[in-house]
């Protein structure tokens, strides 16, 4: 039992309290620090029922509603491509409607982040995270992560400024890694990125998956509660949707400036709560950014067990005075209870313990009028005599029964009162009070947390309607006019609860709050909201370099022709390049890149940002395949003008890399043998699948390696027209058709090799 005027500071012996104790008192001073703050909120409104802060759970279920109905509405009028994204974002715009579900959706996702974000502070300083609540906390630091990303990427299929300011962290991040860098050269940065709409795509996908994703992670997070409150309270709905509605009509989402990799954005308004990463990752290292990110996300995961549980451990049923009244089962926040058929005899049921659901709140406890349930710490029956002899003792003194949150931040040794503190208001059962006034109390005071803002949730609510002879077990009749007061209050004011006993109910919080109350509570949210989507629109400078950059983009293997380049192909592929780039006669550049194979190609790819002077350049770019003088290509040779601020932008790739490999994937479905390719006949894309031919899965690898001297698009290319040049061993010749090179166009052909050459 909690024995009365105990410290979580100390025990009453001087003894230095353990490391649990001293977490514990930590959390306790964080909670108390943040209930200061919110003392104006709650001056303003006039009474801490209509503190929105208390509901912070189900209001973000609220907006997570609001934002995945308007999301769908969204979605339906969305395109996937670098210009057509933008310019289906601008049509919405225009439209009415389309601007009001805009500005909801955008006003929506950011208060369903501040929400979240504040429940788990709330939980956390509230001790609320450890022991059996882990699932809650962890299913809830997830949600915030995936409400991160699809925020993120909501932002970035806009492709407007704050997408190329993205575009640029995605560099930053991937360009040092050989998958990472492909990833950016075939999907944003050479023209093998077409459209762009596999990559808007991408960003959809990730979108709305995690979106329901973390659908499915909050039903996991809330399950576990009895009874599931999914939305807050009518008055709370009301005032959030009507700030939102009234936000979306007068300051309605604007639309950024198009992306445009030709200029350096100077200026543009972000996200702090979304987009904080800009800062970091435009600026830091990608590990750093990045590492830092995943370690923090990992401690908070692993948060629960990283210090012991202060709570005193689960429940303790006797089952020899248990008679199955299921009262417990009803009472219990967390479905920690169950009901099973009795076999003894004594009664029909009996109650057992679902372990990995208990947090020791002890509510179960104030619901048991047969003491059947205690906690470790001490039953009921314990902390009844303690309050009896404190009756007894004559001194006049009030007895106080509070929850522990109060004692700690209390007056624990006011000289009026007998302070009593128990784990949580609803440990109260009615029969402590009737014995305490029995044992010659001058009166009784019961203290908890303050209306909706209870640590176990219904505690205070359960206590209050127990003493109002509203809920079994009830106050006995003859006592219910007796001295006996409920104050509801946060813990940082049990000091003047305590000096002030008036007797303060658990209001029903879906109770309408008076005309007064709901015009305060209106134009406080009305405030917050307003300054929260101020903060959206805070002026952000990427800190881009100030001139010009030119940017040299090159997925190239030694010895092919380049798209746009005149020239012959040297016999010996897949060897190193060498890149020369030079300024007004002054070398900038001279870098050889190493091949790396990717998807089966042996290739040199490269990135590379070079700052230069603003205003009329001489540019040389010049390529040396294999380092070798004799394979040397101008790329380009000219006098440019760069007005400040623009970006000089050059993308090399081959030929045979930019044919379209999902052309290629069209001939390979066909069919009609003869007619065209329709190579899925004789060829599977599964590994070590054999129809007639070898599998297409792999190929590429095995084709850079065939044959000396061949590189993999020219044993293919030669392997289909002229399939019996090399067979493989285990096959027959004769078998593919002879003549694809009448059947076929080169550009067939070429869409082939480039899809077997992805296919590795």
């Amino acid at each position: 039992m909690n024995t009365p005027h105990a410290s979580p500071d100390a025990d009453s012996e001087g003894v230095a309290p353990t490391r649990t104790e001293r977490v514990r008192v930590g959390l306790r001073r964080l909670e108390r620090l943040t209930l200061r703050t919110e003392k104006p909120l709650n001056k303003s409104l006039g009474t801490p029922l209509l503190n929105p802060l208390a509901h912070t759970g189900t209001l973000a279920v609220f907006f997570f509603v609001v934002v995945l109905v308007t999301g769908i509405y969204l979605t339906a009028f969305f395109d996937y491509g670098f210009v057509e994204s933008y310019e289906a974002v601008g049509r919405l715009n225009d439209n009415l409607m389309g601007r009001f579900v805009r500005a909801l959706h955008r006003y929506g996702s950011v208060a369903l982040l501040v929400t979240s974000l504040l429940h788990g502070w709330r939980t956390f300083v509230q001790d609320r995270f450890r022991g059996a609540r882990w699932v809650a906390w962890v299913s809830g630091v997830w949600m915030v992560a995936m409400l991160w990303v699809i925020g993120v990427t909501g932002y970035w299929m806009l492709w407007d400024e704050r997408a190329q300011a993205l575009n640029e962290i995605l560099i930053n991040a991937l360009q040092g890694t050989t998958r990472g860098l492909d990833f950016l050269l075939d999907n944003l940065l050479t023209p093998a990125a077409g459209t762009g709409w596999p990559f808007l795509l991408w960003l959809l996908l990730i979108h709305l998956l995690l979106s329901i994703a973390m659908g499915a992670v909050l039903v996991m997070h809330v399950i576990r509660l009895t009874p599931r409150q999914w939305f807050p309270p009518m008055t709370w709905t009301a005032t959030a949707g009507g700030v939102l509605v009234v936000l979306s009509i007068v300051w309605p989402v604007g639309l950024l400036p198009p992306f445009d990799g030709s200029r350096i954005p100077s200026s543009f308004p972000v996200d702090p709560f979304y987009l904080f990463l800009f800062p970091l990752g435009l600026n830091l290292s990608p590990w750093l950014v990045w590492g830092g990110l995943l370690v923090s996300g990992l401690i908070l995961t692993v948060f629960p067990w990283v210090k012991k549980s202060s709570a005193p451990g689960p429940v303790i049923i006797d089952v020899d005075r248990c008679t199955g009244c299921t009262l417990c089962v009803v009472d219990c926040p967390y479905g920690a209870l169950e009901m099973v058929p009795r076999e003894d005899g004594k009664h029909r049921q009996l109650a057992v313990l679902v372990p990995d659901r208990c947090v020791s709140c002890g509510v179960c406890v104030g619901s048991c009028s047969d003491d059947a349930l205690s906690l470790p710490d001490g039953s009921i029956d314990s902390i009844s005599e303690e309050i009896t002899r404190l009756s007894a003792s004559g001194d006049g003194k009030r007895i106080v029964i509070s929850c522990e949150r109060h004692v700690a931040d209390s007056v624990a040794d006011d000289p009026s009162v007998h302070l009593v503190p128990v784990n949580c208001a609803g440990v109260v059962h009615p029969h402590l009070a009737e014995r305490a006034l029995d044992a010659g109390a001058p009166d009784v005071q019961i203290v908890g947390c303050a209306p909706a803002d209870c640590a176990n949730r219904f505690g205070n609510t359960y206590a209050e309607a127990r003493i109002s002879r509203l809920r079994v077990p009830r106050l006995k009749r003859r006592y219910e006019d007796g001295p006996i007061d409920t104050d509801w209050v946060p813990p940082v004011d049990l000091g003047t609860a305590l000096t002030h006993p008036d007797g303060q109910p658990v209001a029903d919080p879906n109770d309408p709050p008076s005309r007064k109350g709901l015009i305060r509570l209106s134009i406080v949210t009305l405030i917050f909201a307003a300054m929260t989507v101020a903060l959206t629109n805070l002026p952000f400078s990427p800190g881009f370099p100030n001139g010009a950059v030119l940017s040299i983009a090159m997925d190239h293997r030694g010895g092919a022709v380049l798209v746009g380049y005149e020239g012959e192909p040297a016999l010996d592929q897949g060897g190193p390049t060498r890149l020369v780039v030079t300024i007004d006669g002054d070398a900038v550049l001279d870098q050889t890149y190493p091949t790396v194979t990717v998807d089966g190609i042996q290739a040199s790819q490269a990135l590379e940002r070079i700052e230069m002077p603003p205003g009329l350049n001489d540019v040389r770019i010049e390529m040396y395949d294999r380092v070798d003088p004799a394979y040397s290509t101008v790329l380009f040779d000219d006098a440019v003008e760069v007005p400040a601020g623009s970006v000089l932008e050059f993308a090399f790739i081959d030929q045979i890399l930019e044919s379209r490999a999902d052309a290629g994937r069209s001939l390979y479905l066909e069919t009609t043998l003869g007619v065209n390719a329709g190579c899925r006949i004789c060829h599977s894309l599964r590994p070590g699948e054999v129809i007639v031919g070898p599998s297409f899965a792999g190929v590429g690898t095995a084709a850079a390696t065939r044959v000396p001297g061949l590189s993999a698009e020219e044993y293919l290319l030669e392997s289909i027209l002229d399939p019996n040049a090399y067979i493989v061993d285990g096959f027959e010749p004769d078998v593919m058709l002879q003549n694809y090179d009448e059947l076929l166009t080169e550009e067939e052909i070429a869409n082939l090799v480039a899809l077997s050459l992805i296919h590795i």
